[in-house]
């Protein structure tokens, strides 16, 4: 009884893992031609190396989000038991990673200007 409960539950959170994962997908047309003009876009700006990386990193990443996921639940539908919960498991971690990069890619710098507290008047 507790086996047959046990996998029941697994099975929902396996589901549960795949719908969530999955959900992004609905929104990929729009992120790929975001994503497009973003990596075709030249910049003039001269940015800190490791935020130019975050953010071809997180253009990359959006482009190639559906070669994560795909393959994932294939095997997360053909495998039985723990290891197919870490399969479900890998896109959400790919898109906690994408994530990190979207929140680091574009950050600005703080130049403060004693200029810009005096009213103009």
């Amino acid at each position: 009884m507790d086996i047959a409960i046990s996998t029941h539950y697994q099975d929902y959170l396996l589901w549960g893992l795949l719908l969530l994962g999955g959900l992004p997908l609905l929104s990929y047309p729009f992120v790929v031609l975001a994503s497009l003009m973003g990596l075709a876009s030249r910049t003039t700006i001269n940015v800190h190396w490791f935020y130019r990386l975050m953010n071809k990193s997180f253009l990359w990443g959006t482009l190639a989000y559906p070669l994560v996921y795909i393959p994932c639940y294939w095997l997360a539908r053909g495998e039985n038991g723990s290891l197919s919960l870490a399969y479900a498991t890998l896109p959400l971690l790919f898109l906690a990673l994408l994530y990190l990069c979207f929140r680091w890619m574009d950050v600005p710098s703080k130049n403060k200007c004693p200029d810009n507290d005096k009213d103009p008047d």
